[in-house]
């Protein structure tokens, strides 16, 4: 195991940085609702609800707890964005309805996705893709899904990527 003095150097940089944390103040506005019921803390803005369960369990972990919440807050308040790119030929998206996305990846069949009822879906090219929900979990699950069906490949920088993302591609064969 670790020394003492090292074991409790760790203790004091753990404690300042849970109360430099904990001292950061969320800021709410007019429109925002918490309710507490059943260890369930539900959190009501603009933009829809998020709910935490088990907050009895989680409050032993004040940073975690503290986070989820300040997740909820800005989610509920503005929403995540991801946004997708489809580079390459023949990559793109196909369909879009308020259910599902059909996508184009370059296999021998169309690809379709059900689309969750947290998430909101926008496609004003053909090759853009954008994400939108309050739940930035579910949201960064559902985009990860998206994106299995085709990485950016390393060699030739196709693939489905986040907006701006640059992959640093590698070289071909040398002689």
């Amino acid at each position: 195991m670790f020394p003492q003095k090292v074991r409790r150097r760790w203790s004091l940089l753990h404690n300042i940085k849970m109360k430099k944390i904990l001292k950061t103040q969320l800021q709410s506005s007019d429109n925002l609702c918490f309710f507490v019921k059943n260890n369930t803390l539900t959190i009501k803005g603009s933009e829809g609800s998020f709910a935490l369960r088990n907050i009895d369990s989680l409050k032993q972990n004040k940073t975690l707890f503290y986070r989820l919440i300040q997740q909820g807050v800005v989610g509920v308040n503005f929403g995540y964005i991801n946004r997708l790119a489809f580079v390459g030929v023949g990559y793109r998206v196909e369909s879009l309805t308020d259910k599902a996305i059909t996508l184009k990846l370059g296999y021998s069949h169309l690809i379709s996705i059900k689309i969750p009822l947290s998430i909101k879906a926008y496609s004003p090219k053909k090759n853009v893709l954008i994400l939108k929900s309050f739940d930035s979990q579910k949201l960064n699950l559902f985009t990860a899904r998206i994106r299995s069906y085709r990485f950016p490949d390393v060699y030739k920088g196709k693939g489905i990527l986040f907006k701006n993302e640059v992959v640093r591609l590698k070289s071909g064969k040398n002689k």
